[in-house]
């Protein structure tokens, strides 16, 4: 018994706790225990960030590959053990509650006026933000002008990882093209990283693409999930069908919450009022509020 109290921490007491509770978008439906453990009330506890967690924040090669997101949410919502396997939606929903329940309600959103150019300076509520929050349905479903039937889900957010990743590298391949003094190496290079992305681009609406059901001859429905015959099917259809694919899993990948705030610009010579984005992403989410 002596031992036993040799052994626990007198400061116990003043580890942190839960600061709010959350209901995530898809309400985990869609995930095995090994990703995450549902509680029963379906509300995962979001605990406050630690100072390690802060640390990792400002680690810029860890924010790039989602290691530092990662184990951020590992560490304040203990119940979810492979943050990259769940839906971006989801991950949304959780970085906007851990920030909450780390630096308190508000946010402070800075604008600027389409109009006027002015900059506005407004202050957001996080649990105003996540009572705009849309739950994920079971699936989403399009009908196809060829006839097929398009079942879809949103990008994962280790897919999202992926295109944030390739679009710094992209970015920086831009600057180094920019200083290259031959025209031919200028756009053989552009083409190499426009080819990167486009490639990304698509192999995130093969992540999406669920199923896509086609009618046989005798009338009946048959259902295509196998990875490769999409992909194939994908790879041969035509712009058109293959543009309502994109248009349709970017439709779905919007869904979640709201990242935008309604602004009146503050300029009393404008009246101008906008819609502005309210910036979720880790690197200034956290770092910069």
């Amino acid at each position: 018994m002596s031992e036993q109290k040799n052994q626990s921490n007198p400061l116990s007491a003043y580890f942190r706790a839960p600061k709010m509770y959350l209901d995530i978008p898809s309400s985990a439906k869609f995930y095995t225990d090994d990703i995450c453990a549902t509680p029963e009330s379906g509300e995962f506890a979001i605990y406050p960030m630690t100072t390690k967690d802060e640390l990792m924040l400002k680690n810029p090669d860890a924010l790039l590959n989602g290691e530092a997101v990662s184990n951020l949410i590992k560490s304040c919502v203990p119940e979810i053990k492979k943050p990259k396997l769940l839906f971006s939606a989801d991950v949304d929903a959780i970085l906007i509650a851990i920030r909450g329940a780390s630096g308190g309600d508000e946010v402070t959103v800075n604008a600027e006026c389409p109009t006027c150019k002015e900059l506005s300076t407004v202050m957001v509520s996080i649990d105003s933000s996540l009572a705009t929050m849309e739950s994920l349905e079971n699936e989403y479903v399009k009908e196809l002008s060829n006839g097929l039937t398009l079942v879809t889900l949103p990008f994962t957010y280790g897919s999202t990882i992926k295109a944030g990743l390739a679009s710094f590298q992209s970015t920086r391949s831009m600057q180094a093209i920019s200083e290259l003094t031959d025209d031919m190496e200028r756009l053989k290079a552009f083409n190499t990283s426009f080819v990167k992305l486009a490639d990304l681009n698509f192999e995130m609406i093969i992540d999406s693409v669920k199923e896509i059901r086609y009618t046989d001859e005798d009338g009946e429905i048959g259902i295509v999930s196998d990875v490769k015959q999409i992909r194939q099917f994908l790879e041969n259809t035509d712009s058109v069908t293959g543009k309502q694919i994109e248009e349709f899993v970017n439709e779905i990948n919007a869904k979640g919450v709201k990242q935008s705030v309604y602004i009146d610009c503050q300029n009393e010579k404008c009246d101008n009022q906008f819609d502005a984005p309210i910036n979720f992403d880790p690197v200034n989410f956290f770092t910069g509020s």
